[in-house]
């Protein structure tokens, strides 16, 4: 018998989600999630969970709550660790509590992961402190969808109009001519302060202002829907002194290459004021046994080579599997396909003496010409990476060994995802190896033709011509082939626009 973790997922930021969250989400064999969960959070499931939406949008639930509550017995009876991902906390207004005691009836372990609830981030992201000593003691979080004409309210807003405090209403932009009129009509001031936060805490957020009297009509020719907050009271006053959150620039970038590898670069867009999704096509499987093959030869080695940031993570994975003393590797020479790939080694305390300034085999093959002669090369790389760095080493007259420690698949998962994205609309998609791109393909199949009216990044001219032997136009190839090369051409790009 496993546990059920509720995990609150926050209000919609992934860096608002709780390490705690993040500890669960990455040890979780099942995860079983909500609409509103971001897709960066999605990436950090370890390889072979298994992912189940029952997203629900207002009006229309796509999995019923009976159906969840009989996936997460099921799951729960077979696999050890499985994550009901909700937004914002389980326990406000997230069906957290049913789930709960539902799991508690059937004997099922459990253990809620408290998030940090938009009832309190979205209004603070809109400068909108929901309590203040001057102007509100006290706040009420109350559901918004009540449907206006119901025959007998749930709500009282006869006690709602007269409290002192800040009133958050969750979800209910839908009835937002309903509750304002509802809260005038018991009495409270129609010139009383109103804001409506869509998207909060996410780079598209958009924030409407105005009184009791015409914030729904203001909302209505916004043009906003949800997920939105509803704020009632003085506090929202503060928001033109204290509205510090800027969104995006409204470039919306589409990274392809794995979650891990986009980490840095996808924090350093964001900063830039990108909104940033990432849909990585390609899975790495690793096969440590071929670290275990390397290492029962390792004495005849003079040279390793290390042909991407993935193939350094699975070594160092592979080594603490098997134990090995990188002490060993003392005397051998060290080269690394690129900056990203020399700096994850130092991470790991090996140092490389070959560094091409190109990212490129032959780059990294001219470097080491003249010296490796008769010398023995181990090149780790995947199941279908290393080829050509391989015939060049060996016309310098080396003897050259792959040890293939990954293998390359394209990863479905994302597929309704990334044709989700592309149908909304992206203006920049950036492939980072030839990979990256067939896989790409693969998975949108039909949909691939939606990149025609995008900008292309290739990180570099052998992803260049890959793309465009596919008969797509790539318009963005960074001079340094790396995080900060891809960042700076696309920052001059938009800058020469």
């Amino acid at each position: 018998m496993g546990k059920v973790f509720l995990v609150g997922m926050g209000p919609g930021d992934p860096d608002l989600i709780t390490k705690k969250a993040e500890r669960v989400i990455k040890n979780a064999d099942v995860l079983v999630y909500d609409r509103l969960i971001n897709s960066e959070i999605l990436s950090l499931a370890k390889a072979g969970a298994e992912l189940i939406d029952v997203g629900k949008l207002p009006e229309h639930h796509k999995v019923p709550q009976d159906e969840i509550n009989r996936i997460l017995i099921e799951k729960a009876k077979n696999y050890e660790i499985v994550a009901r991902l909700k937004g914002g906390d389980p326990f406000v207004f997230g069906r957290g509590g049913e789930e709960a005691l539902f799991l508690h009836q059937h004997g099922i372990p459990f253990e809620v992961v408290p998030g940090v609830t938009s009832a309190v981030a979205v209004p603070a992201y809109a400068g909108i402190p929901v309590t203040h000593r001057d102007l509100s003691s006290s706040l009420h979080i109350i559901t918004g969808h009540e449907r206006a004409g119901k025959e007998k309210s749930a709500l009282d807003f006869k006690a709602l109009a007269a409290l002192e405090g800040t009133l958050v209403f969750l979800m209910g932009i839908k009835n937002i001519e309903y509750i304002t009129g509802e809260l005038i009509k018991n009495g409270k001031s129609e010139d009383t302060p109103a804001a409506v936060i869509s998207n909060g805490t996410m780079p598209d957020q958009v924030t409407v202002i105005g009184t009791l009297k015409d914030i729904s009509q203001k909302v209505k020719e916004s043009g906003i829907s949800n997920p939105a907050v509803i704020v009632i009271g003085d506090v929202v006053r503060l928001r033109g002194k204290i509205d510090w959150y800027r969104p995006s620039n409204g470039k919306r970038i589409l990274l392809t290459r794995t979650f891990e590898q986009s980490v840095e670069l996808m924090d350093k867009l964001k900063d830039c004021g990108y909104q940033v999704i990432s849909c990585p096509t390609i899975k790495v499987v690793p096969v440590y046994d071929a670290v275990g093959n390397f290492i029962a030869s390792i004495d005849k080695y003079d040279y390793m080579v290390f042909s991407s940031v993935n193939s350094v993570k699975i070594f160092r994975e592979a080594i603490s599997l098997y134990g090995f003393d990188i002490r060993k590797l003392n005397g051998k020479k060290i080269a690394a396909v690129g900056k990203s790939t020399a700096d994850r080694l130092k991470g790991i305390n090996i140092y490389a003496d070959i560094v091409p300034q190109e990212f490129t085999s032959d780059a990294l093959a001219g470097m080491m010409k003249g010296e490796i002669f008769g010398k023995y090369i181990a090149v780790f790389t995947s199941d279908i990476g290393g080829e050509k760095l391989i015939e060049k080493l060996e016309q310098y007259g080396g003897y050259v060994d792959k040890i293939a420690l990954y293998n390359n698949v394209p990863n479905y998962e994302v597929r309704s995802r990334l044709i989700e994205e592309l149908k909304r609309g992206v203006d920049i998609v950036v492939f980072t190896s030839p990979s990256t791109f067939e896989y790409f393909a693969k998975i949108a199949g039909e949909y691939t033709s939606l990149i025609n009216d995008v900008h292309i990044v290739a990180i570099g001219p052998v992803t260049r011509r890959a793309i465009e032997e596919s008969g797509y136009r790539v318009d963005i190839v960074p001079e340094s082939h790396d995080t900060e090369g891809i960042i700076d051409a696309i920052n001059s790009y938009y800058g020469e626009k």
